[in-house]
């Protein structure tokens, strides 16, 4: 659990952090691609360009409407499920962040028992499939997926919804990217970053989704957030981040060094995380190493039972390392075939993106489109997949874009919840009335709940304002006495089956 020193002294990094220096860890020199910086482009002519990018996101980023539907499943699915089991759920990855494609599914993780994961999943299956047809939120394509990460899988209102069981790694992820974005700023230039990333690689390249081998959605945030860390001083906006993503990994010696926030580390050097210096336009790194070593001490996720320790960072074909796991290879879905055809899309996009960056300023905005051409068509006529309703066309000038910021304390006291709850997990024989669910506690901020929780850290019972915390008995169901008492043994190296978004079966060819 994070100790009150350490929320204590990130509260004091994040004032020190855009004006104290920061230095690598190494005084080795990692031989970075040329540098193109700064661009040959007129300056006006490169905020043409931005604006036009701009335009862009405009169609694909959370929309008003899209926020608001999307929302409305999350609250679905969390009363369908508290009301058969009394159990806790809650949203990770890109639709809470924010950084969610119109395809993108919604992910939620269920906290439950770590010992009957494969119960809960099958009683959630049946729970959605008995669910009224008539309901306005129609459910369809139940679905489990009995991998080692157990996945109960459906659509609601056309929307993919994915849920997990105790993925508590994704919560502290949730928590980490929002504080990031939070300390980056320029206009969350970090996760606009993101979206137009995810876009290329999704719409464009194919190149995203780790169940089909390829970059996870949250390889690639480290991957994105490893360029703006290094470089953020020549950052003006995502298109200065694109450009530079696609021309730095283009030449990326991944034979040889692995992925770090801090920048590359030798793969020779393993398992020892050093991160080499990168010529990087005299930039000092915009998130210092004391920073994520308190990031790692907040948010990182207890050991359990069911972990093994010991466990080295696995060597693949892709290596990126997780800020908030040191072991955790973040590439290690990408398969042999396709770390070749992803190094291809990388090489194609830096090449073609510098073609068009050179074109005169008549032609530039109508080369970025092209860039773009089935992001625009599956998403800039007026339609989004995630909503019923028209929206606004690509070029008519008007935007229905969402506020990025997200929930931080929200995100935070969920995962501070799961800490709890699987640190504090009580016999079957004990006696204690169920805690209220989030909803019925009253709003308080991170800082009040990790004060609750250090003050009373030891304690069975822990006093929330005026409702009684207490640690959950196992959870209580329908169908309780099919449950098996089984445990389960899980391979750490393979237990997370990554974030990205549905990927079509029609792929592109370079």
């Amino acid at each position: 659990m994070p100790e009150m020193s350490a929320f204590l002294e990130m509260e004091d990094l994040q004032e020190e952090l855009l004006t104290s220096p920061s230095h690598t860890s190494s005084s080795s020199s990692y031989s970075s691609p040329p540098n193109l910086y700064p661009f040959s482009i007129d300056a006006e002519l490169w905020l043409l360009a931005e604006e036009r990018i701009q335009e862009i996101l405009c169609t694909i980023q959370p929309a008003i409407v899209s926020e608001k539907k999307r929302k409305e499943v999350i609250n679905y699915i969390q009363r369908l499920i508290n009301g058969y089991y009394g159990i806790e759920v809650f949203p990770f990855g890109s639709v809470p962040l924010k950084t969610y494609l119109p395809d993108g599914d919604i992910d939620l993780t269920v906290l439950g028992h770590q010992n009957v994961e494969e119960d809960l999943a099958r009683f959630v299956c049946k729970i959605l499939e008995n669910e009224d047809q008539d309901s306005v939120f129609e459910i369809k394509d139940v679905q489990y997926v009995p991998a080692q990460v157990k996945i109960v899988k459906c659509s609601v209102q056309n929307i993919p919804v994915d849920i997990s069981f105790n993925q508590m790694a994704g919560l502290s992820a949730l928590c980490f990217l929002e504080k990031v974005d939070q300390l980056i700023g320029k206009d969350h230039l970090f996760k606009r970053s993101v979206i137009l990333i995810k876009a290329w690689c999704y719409y464009e390249s194919r190149i995203l989704g780790a169940h089909y081998g390829l970059i996870s959605t949250y390889a690639l945030e480290m991957m994105v957030l490893h360029i703006i860390n290094l470089f953020h001083s020549s950052l003006c906006g995502p298109l200065a981040v694109l450009h530079r993503f696609l021309d730095y990994y283009n030449t990326f010696d991944w034979d040889n060094y692995c992925i770090s926030i801090n920048g590359p580390v030798a793969i020779s050097s393993l398992p020892e995380i050093v991160a080499e210096t990168v010529e990087n336009d005299g930039d000092e790194l915009l998130l210092s190493p004391e920073f994520l070593k308190k990031c790692r001490e907040i948010y990182s996720v207890p050991i359990t039972a069911l972990e093994t320790t010991g466990h080295e960072f696995a060597i693949k074909h892709l290596n990126i390392v997780d800020p908030l796991k040191d072991n955790n290879n973040l590439g290690r879905s990408v398969s042999k075939g396709n770390f070749h055809r992803i190094r291809c899309a990388l090489s194609y996009g830096a090449q073609r993106l510098g073609e068009i960056l050179t074109l005169p300023g008549h032609c530039l905005g109508m080369g970025l489109e092209k860039f773009f051409i089935n992001t625009l068509e599956r998403n800039g006529k007026g339609l989004r997949p995630d909503v019923q309703v028209p929206i606004h066309a690509f070029g008519c000038g008007k935007s229905e874009a969402a506020d990025l910021s997200g929930d931080y304390d929200s995100y935070y006291n969920g995962l501070l919840y799961g800490q709890c709850y699987h640190d504090y997990t009580l016999p079957v024989t004990a006696q204690f009335s169920p805690p209220s669910p989030p909803s019925q506690i009253p709003s308080r901020s991170a800082w009040d709940v990790l004060c609750q929780y250090v003050q009373g850290k030891g304690n069975l019972v822990y006093q929330w304002g005026t409702e009684v915390f207490v640690p959950r008995l196992p959870f209580c169901h329908p169908y309780a006495s099919q449950v098996r008492a089984s445990t389960f043994s899980t391979d750490e190296g393979e237990k997370s089956r990554g974030t990205g978004t549905y990927i079509p079966e029609r792929v592109c060819s370079f």
